[in-house]
């Protein structure tokens, strides 16, 4: 029996259930983009046939936090120290000074729910 792994992008995914009187159908469409395929991936892929039970397998490749420690665990990183003295402010905020006047604000900006 064939066996492969390759990595791919998902381009779009359709998952239609149908029920009617006794049946229930599942199906599930797959269409995969930016494929990394080799010859062998290939040879394996094209044994398939149609309407074969495989098992299917899905981890996504966006590294966490943990996996980036684990991988730079041998590799030195150098830290590097920033003077905050130095640096200028964007934005000052004071909460104990007074509000603005209102005919003074410019543009206001709501991101509440209503």
């Amino acid at each position: 029996m064939p066996n492969t792994e390759f990595i791919a992008k998902v381009k779009k995914m359709d998952i239609v259930n149908k029920v009617t009187n006794d049946n229930w159908n599942q199906s599930i469409t797959i269409i995969l983009s930016d494929i990394e395929l080799n010859d062998e991936n290939l040879i394996a892929i094209r044994k398939f046939r149609p309407n074969e039970e495989i098992s299917v397998s899905f981890k996504t490749l966006q590294l966490s936090m943990t996996d980036l420690h684990e991988e730079d665990a041998t590799e030195d990183i150098n830290a590097v120290e920033v003077d905050d003295e130095e640096e200028e402010a964007l934005f000052e905020m004071d909460y104990d000074e007074t509000p603005p006047d209102p005919k003074d604000i410019v543009k206001t900006f709501d991101f509440s729910k209503g």
